[in-house]
């Protein structure tokens, strides 16, 4: 997942109209450097491009064409205006350096409408990853891209991946330091924390949207465990035993259509403080997305409401209000339209 993530900055629309003929002579050419301004020789960059003039995540299944980059770190190769579009709407195109062995690359994301192409330096960028443990989590710092980039400041997304998996948290806006409570990392091994960050520059009068992903770095492992880990959980063709609490922090179920509560069944009566919610998504517009809990099964208080101003994002760590012990909890919408409901849960993961 990290490597399609990147590159996939939209050009705006899907349906720009190519400005250039199917029989144009096209000649594409930039420069891969490091951090520093240096050179990167004999790198082999890889192209994608789209169906049409978005950079669709699809376009980054497999690559289009690749090119080394010379001693000087320059590279350019030739094509045809035929390349460049899909019928009369212009292709996006989108070129990317190699993953270093710390994680880090670069991609450049745009549209081709003028015979000849130079594309801005395509320059790494590290972030310069730190990692301080704290008393109930772990904080991680980085400098910014302006710091060694220039311009003016930029948004910056941290991830956290398991070895091996898809994102198992996200911080959006992301300063440094960024503070992870122990609840977001429970007890999970190896878990490696990377920063996106993206900027515009400009190639002639086409627009090239850079995505930079920094060195990863290795997080401390922490040792707080969910009351809920190993749960039974209930929901349409539930596998067992149950995906939703089994600590693998990047999985991730999809939900059969239909599917409108999941409940998980504790191994014993708690008074839950927090909530974490991860690769959680819905699918149409709720009237109603609670968090509830039950002694009985029967008579269901409310925990958390999930339809607020964050009740777009994936990743969820929430302050619960339930004040009894509950030994069920259950996640339940109500759509708006009957075929709403929910789409994909990662982990609930409930803490005393």
């Amino acid at each position: 997942m990290r490597t399609l993530t990147l590159g996939v900055l939209a050009v705006s629309g899907g349906c720009t109209e190519s400005k250039v003929e199917e029989g144009q002579d096209i000649a594409l050419n930039g420069r891969l450097l490091d951090e520093a301004g240096a050179p990167l020789s004999d790198a082999l960059l890889k192209v994608y491009r789209s169906e049409n003039s978005a950079c669709a995540l699809a376009a980054l299944s497999s690559s289009w064409r690749s090119v080394k980059t010379r001693a000087d770190g320059t590279f350019g190769f030739d094509l045809l205006g035929a390349d460049t579009r899909n019928g009369s709407i212009a292709r996006c195109f989108i070129v990317r350096s190699p993953e270093q062995p710390q994680g880090r690359h670069v991609s450049a994301s745009f549209l081709i409408q003028e015979a000849e192409v130079a594309l801005p330096s395509l320059q790494e960028w590290t972030g310069s990853l730190t990692v301080a443990e704290e008393a109930q989590g772990v904080s991680v710092g980085f400098r910014p891209l302006s710091a060694t980039h220039g311009g003016t400041s930029n948004e910056h997304v941290l991830y956290l991946y398991p070895p091996g998996g898809r994102e198992a948290w996200q911080v959006l806006k992301a300063s440094s330091p960024v503070h992870l409570s122990d609840y977001v990392l429970e007890d999970a091994r190896d878990l490696e924390a990377s920063i996106i960050t993206q900027r515009d520059a400009k190639a002639g009068s086409v627009t090239v949207g850079f995505t930079y992903l920094s060195d990863d770095v290795v997080l401390p492992r922490r040792a707080l465990v969910p009351v809920s880990r190993g749960a039974a959980c209930t929901y349409l063709n539930a596998e067992t035993p149950c995906r939703l609490t089994n600590g693998d922090l990047g999985g991730a179920v999809l939900f059969q259509e239909g599917v409108k509560e999941v409940t998980v069944q504790l191994s014993r009566p708690a008074v839950l403080r927090k909530a974490v919610l991860r690769n959680f998504g819905v699918a149409g517009t709720m009237n109603e997305l609670v968090l509830e809990g039950s002694a009985d099964g029967t008579q269901w208080v409310s925990l958390a409401n999930l339809l607020d101003e964050n009740s777009g994002r994936p990743f969820r760590e929430l302050d619960l209000t339930g004040t009894t012990a509950v030994s069920q909890v259950r996640v339940r919408a109500v759509p708006r339209d009957s075929v709403g409901g929910l789409h994909a849960l990662g982990q609930l993961s409930l803490f005393e």
